[in-house]
């Protein structure tokens, strides 16, 4: 049960007897724990025949530990003075009954907050506000009722029901955070003497007076009799104003107008205050909508309506803090990777709720970001995951660490950049994955991913920019999975988008140039799924990024290798020996250092980039070509469940030419099992070839070049003529040579 999560609760006695021919007193706690300075309410229950027309005598034994104050209504005060134990005694006047109970004193004062909520809350008050309230030197017990898109009706049914619906978020004084379900309103407000209990509507319906009005006054009436600290206030949180571009269907009951809904919000939250003598009211939504004047301009949230991981989240949480304890001015605390130009636009958006909460302060002081005059020369590397990267590599650890500031350039410098997630992943994961980009292995085995069914995008925020200067943008990501292709959306003043096929990536990267800064220093880059993005979960994500001054060289190592001679590869399950590489299996399965017919190391890698469906042995028994029946036996193919097929080459040399020989064999069949060899680099080109008892033709590629980032993408699947009815398609042999070279 709730009250016995923490040392500080108070422990309740529920007790049932018997009244007929009975004369006693009880006492509503058998034992209570209370920190210094904390009041509590104790309360008696007592026979209705005799004993409750008498007075009430309390009295405590040790009044250094506390001091009792009896009420009217057989209930008393207890004031916790001092560390000790002490026990509480209550009798009627005649001394004819009596009841004990234990009080324990300890520690300084703890301030508990309990909130009925949802994601607003959680937004508001579970990421910040703890921190501010060390800071300054509180003992704080946050607790959040949570129900994702509860309404103050949800809270009230569930209230009626006695429903075990809700998950409690609690943060402890010492700020550990724990969570516990199936928990009921009655425990969580009965469990422990809070200090703040705070009610708010969900979002849509938070300007529109009808729930407040039916349902708030109850909430009310159900709270106040489980409730037990004498100086309880209760509180309503005011929420914000959507984004002006939020998608979120609520919006229409505002025309889809942020300042409608934020007057809608304003009004009806002081109507509902005055009307049932709400204590405070805190303005989570006139915060942000001051901060909004600023030139973080209309970036408050992360989709649309839940507040930004960062500046979103610390406002809500900065106007809690002012709202309750005051003094937001004086307090230390910086968020990790916030600058202090930022935490005072924060604190000012903050206090100026707090000062005038029904209108919008402009934050005059802010309208620009503070000037970042960096030499920007070298470029900046950055890794995304939880292993470390060494070297030049500043790391992003996990999506959940929201912001790294002070990012660093390849010589160790301060650029004073920072980076941001500004819409969430779904988190970060390891696959163990190599790479061929000159990197660490560190770099290519973690990401940040998302899966794009259940979120349709994540972005980053780089911050901190100089407005004048133009940036390029290299991205790379790998996964040992199918069909994840990632779309990059690069937004500043101008803005451009370009894809990357994640698949067993070795070695592949995109690159964006010249992105000038909006007129608030950032861009953002967005992530999403490709147009072709198959995955089953709509896969998208990001390993690395290098951000370099506009103009310079992408800084990752070329290929300068000359290819003389040829390149043999076998696949399939028979290995035929030298020459030919031998290539086992039909999906993600990299190699590397590939060998000529010389034996000599050409430094390319090749992995299968587009899954095959298998492999077999079906191949030409015998052939003119001169080569051993284990070359022309195997394969991989593919079918019509799997239209396409192929694999990606790395390490080229991006200024020499390149000619792809295909062969490819099904003995003993009668269709045409045409397949089309498609071989794309920053050119491209295709040759059909029917594999049905093939023992002598081979279909060739001339004349492609490399991409810039040195690879060549090969794309089998079946051809124009192929009438076999599951469209099998083959590659048992590939061999890659100079141009005008002449096979034996």
């Amino acid at each position: 049960m709730l009250f016995i999560l923490l040392t500080y609760g108070s422990c309740k006695d529920n007790f049932s007897v018997d009244l007929a021919n009975r004369e006693f007193i009880r006492l509503s706690d058998q034992s209570i724990s209370l920190s210094l300075g904390e009041r509590y309410i104790i309360k008696t229950k007592i026979d209705s025949l005799r004993t409750g027309s008498q007075t009430l005598k309390w009295s405590v034994l040790n009044s250094d530990v506390a001091s009792i104050e009896a009420n009217e209504d057989h209930t008393a005060i207890i004031t916790a003075k001092g560390e000790g134990e002490t026990i509480i005694k209550v009798e009627t006047a005649d001394g004819n009954s009596k009841y004990f109970s234990e009080v324990s004193v300890k520690g300084d004062r703890v301030i508990k907050i309990l909130a009925i909520g949802n994601s607003f809350s959680d937004d508001a008050i579970e990421h910040y506000l703890h921190d501010l309230a060390v800071a300054d030197g509180h003992n704080v017990l946050i607790s959040n009722m949570y129900i994702g898109g509860s309404s103050l009706e949800d809270h009230w049914n569930h209230a009626l029901e006695d429903s075990a619906a809700y998950n409690l978020r609690v943060i402890s004084p010492n700020g550990n955070h724990d969570a516990f379900n199936d928990v009921t309103l009655e425990e969580a407000i009965s469990g422990e003497n809070w200090d703040y209990i705070s009610f708010q509507e969900v979002s849509q319906l938070s300007g529109i007076i009808d729930g407040y009005k039916e349902y708030l006054p109850k909430l009310l009436e159900y709270t106040r009799p489980l409730t037990s600290n004498p100086e309880l206030k209760f509180v309503l949180h005011q929420t914000w104003a959507y984004a002006s571009d939020s998608d979120h269907s609520g919006f229409v009951n505002y025309d889809r107008d942020q300042m409608k809904m934020y007057k809608a919000i304003v009004d009806v939250v002081w109507k509902a205050k005055e009307l049932y003598d709400i204590d405070i009211v805190v303005p989570a939504g006139t915060a942000i909508q001051n901060g909004r004047t600023s030139y973080v301009g209309d970036k408050f949230t992360r989709d649309g309506y839940h507040l930004s991981l960062n500046m979103g989240r610390f406002t809500a949480s900065a106007t809690w803090f002012e709202a309750i304890f005051g003094r937001l001015s004086n307090n230390i605390f910086i968020p990790k990777n916030f600058s202090e130009y930022d935490v005072e636009l924060v604190k000012d958006a903050a206090i100026k709720a707090v000062r005038m909460p029904e209108e919008v302060t402009i934050l005059e002081g802010f309208q620009s970001p503070p000037p970042n005059d960096f030499a920007f020369t070298s470029p900046i590397f950055i890794d995304f995951g939880g292993v470390r990267s060494d070297g030049a590599f500043n790391h992003f650890g996990h999506p959940d660490d929201v912001k790294i500031s002070g990012l660093k350039d390849e010589d160790g410098e301060n650029t004073g950049f920072a980076l941001e997630v500004s819409e969430p992943f779904t988190g970060a994961l390891d696959r163990g994955l190599q790479n061929v980009l000159g990197w660490p292995k560190s770099v290519s085995q973690d990401m940040f991913f998302t899966d794009g069914i259940n979120i349709p995008r994540s972005s980053f925020v780089a911050s901190n920019l100089n407005k004048d200067k133009k940036y390029t943008f290299v991205f790379y990501g790998a996964i040992n999975d199918d069909k994840t292709e990632t779309e990059f959306i690069v937004v500043g003043k101008n803005q451009e988008s370009v894809y990357l096929d994640n698949d067993n990536n070795l070695g592949k990267y995109v690159v964006v140039k010249d992105i000038e800064p909006s007129e608030d220093a950032t861009i953002k880059i967005t992530l999403s799924p490709g147009p072709n993005n198959d995955h089953f979960a709509r896969f998208f994500g990001i390993n690395a990024m290098v951000i370099v001054p506009s103009g310079a060289n992408i800084p990752i190592a070329k290929s300068t290798f000359i290819l003389e001679h040829p390149v043999y590869v076998d696949f399939g399950v028979l290995d035929a020996g030298a020459p030919f590489y031998y290539y086992e299996h039909a999906s993600d399965d990299p190699h590397f250092d590939l060998k000529d017919d010389q034996g000599t190391n050409t430094g390319f890698a090749m992995n299968v980039t587009d899954r095959f469906t298998q492999r077999n042995e079906s191949g030409a028994l015998t052939n003119t070509l001169g080569w051993l029946t284990e070359i022309t036996q195997d394969a991989f193919y593919g079918d019509k469940n799997n239209p396409t097929a192929g694999f990606t080459i790395y390490n080229l040399n991006k200024n020499q030419q390149y000619t792809f020989i295909f062969y490819g064999s099904r003995r003993d069949v009668n269709d045409n099992r045409e397949a089309n060899y498609l071989v794309r680099g920053s050119n491209e080109d295709s040759a059909l070839l029917d594999a049905s008892n093939n023992t002598s033709n081979v279909a060739e590629v001339k004349n492609i070049r490399p991409n810039s980032d040195g690879t060549v993408d090969i794309v089998i699947s079946p051809g124009p003529n192929n009438d076999n009815g599951d469209k099998f398609y083959y590659i048992n042999t590939l061999v890659i040579t100079p141009v005008d070279y002449v096979l034996p």
